[in-house]
This record gives C-alpha cells, sequence and structure tokens, in this order.
C-alpha cells in the first residue's frame, strides 16, 4: 500500500510549504510567503465603491490598496430574496427563483452600501482580490453557511445512500435555526460527538464574527483565516496520511495543539521534530521534484515530453514524442506516449496551480477508442485536484480544452521575476541585429542633432561587436556628419537597450 507523507517546511519565517508525498513522489504542493500571504477566506465589512451594470458587478473597498471585485453572481439566495421582496417562504417557489435571478446588480447593491464580504480569490497582477457575499466559515468537519440557513452534504460525496446518512446525522444535531451548516469529506467517519463540538465551534466563532462586524466601521477586517499551515492541516489531511514530519518548533505546537482539540485519534501521526542536518525537502526528495515543476520542459519515462508555455491569454502544453522504438506502430506510440502525459499533465497543473483556460496538443492518435481512453485518463486525473476543472472532448486535430479555476498566485509567481533582459519574452535579439539597428538610429541621431560629439551608451557585448566589426561605418559616419561617435559600455544595460546623446 502507498505510503503518504505530510512534509511541513517552516524553518524560514519568510516562507512556509507544505508537500504531499506518495511513495516518494510530489502530489501537492502548498506555498505561501509572508510577503505574499493569501487573504482567501477572510471576512471583512466592506464598504461598495461603485456598481458596474454593464459588468454585474461591484467593487468594494475592504481596506486594501485595491478595491475588491464583487459579482452579482455571488449572492445567497437569501440576499437575493430580501432584495427582491421575497419572504423566501412563498408557495410560488420556482416563480420566486425566477424572479431573483431576474435582478441586477443594481437591484441588489448601491454606493456607499456596507455589507459582509469574504475573499474567495487573491489578487493577481493588477487584478484586486475577488469576494463573495455568499459567505461561509470552515471547521474540520462541517462548514457554516450563514447565508443558505440549509442541511447539505459536500457534492464530492456521491453516494446517495452516504449523502441521505450523513445529512439526517447533522438534522440529529439540532442546528441553530437561521444558519446552514454542510459536512465536509472529512466528516464522513465521525461520530456525532466530534461533529457536534465542530458544530458548536463554529456557532461560537460565527456569533464573535457578528459582534465584531457590529461594531467595526467599514472598511474593516472581521475575521482572519488560521495560518497557512493549520488552514491546510484542516483541509487536506485524511487518515491515509501515515506521517506528518515538520522541521519548526513553533509549527510543531500549533499543529499538535490542533489535532488534540479536533483529531485526537490522529495525533500519534505528528513525527517528532525533525532536527536533521539535512533541510527537510531535500532529505526526501522534494526539492529536486519542486525545481523540476518549474521547467519549461518536463520528461516523461518514455522519452517524450511535455512543453508548457504561458501566454496574456492562455496556457498551452505541447506533448511530444520521443525516440521511436522498433516493433511499435505509430499509433500505438502515441497512444502510450498521451497516456503518460495525461497523468503528468494535470499534477503539473496542481503544483504549478495554473489556472484559466489551458489548451493541451497532444500527439495525433487516428483510433477513436485511443482517444476516448485519453480523455478518460486526463479526467480521472484531475479528480484529486482541488479546484474545480473543466474538459471538453478531444476535437479532431488530438487537441483538448480545459479551464481550472485559479484561486492564488502559483509558486511560480512568488519565486520568479520576469528578465531584464528580455522583458519576460524569452527571447533577446541576436548582436549582429542590435548592432544594425544601433548604426540606424546613430545615423538618424546624426543627420539631425546638433553638436560636435555623439554618445552611443549600451551593453558592453554589443559595443564590442560594434566597434570591432563595424569600425568602418562608424568612421564614414563621422567623416561625412564631421562629429565624433563615442561608444560608451555600460554594464547594467540589457542587449536591447541603447541611448543616444
Amino acid at each position: 500500500m502507498a505510503q503518504r507523507m505530510m512534509l511541513v517546511n517552516a524553518s524560514e519565517p519568510e516562507e512556509s510549504r507544505i508537500a504531499i508525498v506518495e511513495d516518494d513522489f510530489l502530489s501537492d504542493l502548498y506555498v505561501e510567503r509572508s510577503s505574499h500571504e493569501s487573504l482567501i477566506g477572510n471576512l471583512y465589512k466592506a464598504r461598495v465603491t461603485n456598481v458596474v451594470q454593464s459588468l454585474q458587478a461591484a467593487f468594494v473597498d475592504i481596506g486594501l490598496e485595491k478595491n475588491a471585485f464583487l459579482h452579482a453572481s455571488e449572492f445567497a439566495p437569501s440576499f437575493a430574496a430580501r432584495a427582491s421582496g421575497e419572504s423566501g417562504d412563498k408557495d410560488d417557489k420556482e416563480g420566486a427563483e425566477r424572479r431573483r435571478k431576474a435582478l441586477t446588480i443594481s437591484d441588489m447593491l448601491r454606493r456607499d452600501q456596507e455589507l459582509l464580504v469574504q475573499v474567495i480569490r487573491d489578487g493577481i497582477g493588477e487584478k484586486g482580490p475577488s469576494v463573495t457575499a455568499d459567505l461561509s466559515v470552515a471547521g474540520r468537519y462541517l462548514v457554516l453557511t450563514p447565508k443558505s440557513r440549509s442541511i447539505g452534504v459536500s457534492r464530492k460525496i456521491s453516494d446517495p445512500a452516504q449523502r441521505d446518512k450523513l445529512r439526517k446525522l447533522l438534522e440529529e444535531l439540532n442546528p441553530p435555526a437561521g444558519l446552514g451548516f454542510i459536512i465536509r469529506t472529512a466528516g464522513v467517519e465521525q461520530n456525532k460527538r466530534d461533529l457536534q463540538r465542530d458544530l458548536s465551534n463554529l456557532v461560537r466563532l460565527w456569533n464573535t464574527i457578528v459582534d465584531r462586524a457590529k461594531k467595526a466601521t467599514a472598511p474593516a477586517l472581521v475575521y482572519q483565516e488560521t495560518d497557512m499551515v493549520t488552514r491546510i492541516v484542516r483541509d487536506i489531511f485524511e487518515a491515509s496520511i501515515d506521517k506528518i514530519i515538520i522541521d519548526s518548533q513553533s509549527v510543531h505546537v500549533r499543529v499538535v495543539n490542533f489535532f488534540r482539540s479536533f483529531m485526537p485519534r490522529y495525533l500519534n501521526r505528528i513525527q517528532p521534530i525533525y532536527h536533521g542536518e539535512e533541510p527537510l525537502f531535500y532529505k526526501f526528495g522534494v526539492e529536486s521534484q519542486i525545481e523540476r515543476s518549474q521547467q519549461r520542459t518536463v520528461a516523461l519515462k518514455s522519452g517524450g515530453s511535455i512543453v508548457i508555455e504561458h501566454t496574456e491569454a492562455l496556457t498551452a502544453i505541447d506533448v511530444n514524442s520521443g525516440k521511436f522504438p522498433g516493433g511499435v506502430s505509430p499509433e500505438e506510440m502515441a497512444f502510450q506516449t498521451n497516456m503518460e502525459a495525461a497523468a503528468e499533465i494535470m499534477m503539473q497543473l496542481r503544483l504549478r496551480d495554473i489556472g484559466g483556460v489551458i489548451v493541451v496538443d497532444l500527439i495525433d492518435m487516428r483510433d477513436p477508442r485511443h482517444r476516448r481512453t485519453v480523455e478518460k485518463a486526463l479526467r480521472d486525473a484531475s479528480r484529486p485536484d482541488r479546484s474545480e476543472i473543466s474538459i471538453l472532448r478531444m476535437s479532431q486535430f488530438c487537441i483538448i480544452e480545459m479551464a481550472r479555476e485559479k484561486v492564488r498566485p502559483g509558486i511560480k509567481l512568488l519565486a520568479y521575476e520576469a528578465c531584464n533582459m528580455c522583458g519576460g519574452t524569452g527571447m533577446v535579439k541576436t548582436l549582429e541585429s542590435v548592432a544594425l539597428d544601433t548604426l540606424r538610429r546613430i545615423r538618424q541621431f546624426m543627420s539631425k542633432a546638433e553638436g560636435a560629439q555623439i554618445t552611443c551608451s549600451l551593453n558592453p557585448t554589443v559595443g564590442a561587436f560594434v566597434q570591432n566589426l563595424k569600425r568602418k561605418d562608424l568612421c564614414e559616419l563621422e567623416e561625412r556628419y564631421h562629429k565624433t561617435i563615442i561608444i560608451k559600455p555600460e554594464r547594467d544595460f540589457a542587449v536591447e537597450r541603447v541611448e543616444i546623446v
């Protein structure tokens, strides 16, 4: 049976990392830095600054540098019911639902209105965070949904009999009127006592949030999610994880206290603090796998590879075959490589936290059965993903389109920045191209500028190329325009940067 471990690397105060390792292979990675702390789950008392009818959205001030984005779809039915004048208890429920759906953002919000919102997506690039008015507060086994007032079961629990059993169990807990609750997947095997304790904790927390919101002046933070380590442990720990290894004393204490309060039966899964000389992620071979997940090209065991390219609008993934083995038909080779790539692609999407539109260019396959099998392999490999993902059918060109929910900036945005030499394109002009451009600019400048001297500042490598191979051209320009040309090397200049004075 596969051994699963949760490795918590928090020895550096600036960064916390959690890796889920299954039989020495990295399957999930979570990273948070103190300089880019996630706001997801935080509750704010916000003030509406602008209502944009054309976007069916509003911008709300939650006290950050950038206003948050609130779409009309992010309202609970109870909020919409109040906006439409419905009581929510009418017999004509279908008609009431239609009227609610017909509401626009202007019907629900007005400028300077105050309301509670929750961050559901961190700000990325120039965009501010996205928020919802359909609030939820997560516990270990339950989620409190104060706006829904209903009893529910996680959509990830698909068995109808199990769903009915859990719903009845939750009803037996007698949750307070006016509050809704959802049983999480972690609550499936739990006894009534554990669920009751979680429910009571959530009710106390919600009452505290309500009191803070009443006293606060918008914009204000009224509830802050727990630290990243405790939050990830709460959300993703499951019985199949055999060990939890932590390399930080303070974090170890927090996790032990959390388990002692909410999951005492699994307390023995937490190992003694790791004090090894070799860093934790190096000890278990995780660091090299993280580095691999940031490379443009990822090799496959068969000899093929996948190439991941990011653009402004989408992410393109190209599947390439390796050497053609003897005795195997091209169709079979394409099928086997695509099957191997399917699992690797879905894992890379998780590790890199790639969101938005994703286009996968698979190796061409003619057999319809092979196409259907690869489609199924992609869908099966997407199941462990906690982000919502939608996969379309394969086109006749063996291209698959998918969309993955983007919740927070990926690790690449935390660990890398755009190259100041190429501007993030990955390409720079050749020396010859820059030299020719420079000569043209000097010629254009000398024909118009007054004075006896032209100073051209440029990258040292380009400067040496111009002076050595284009010296004759420079001398001809000096004689023609009766001006001196000075080539001035600047070590901090990018290859394509040229300044003429």
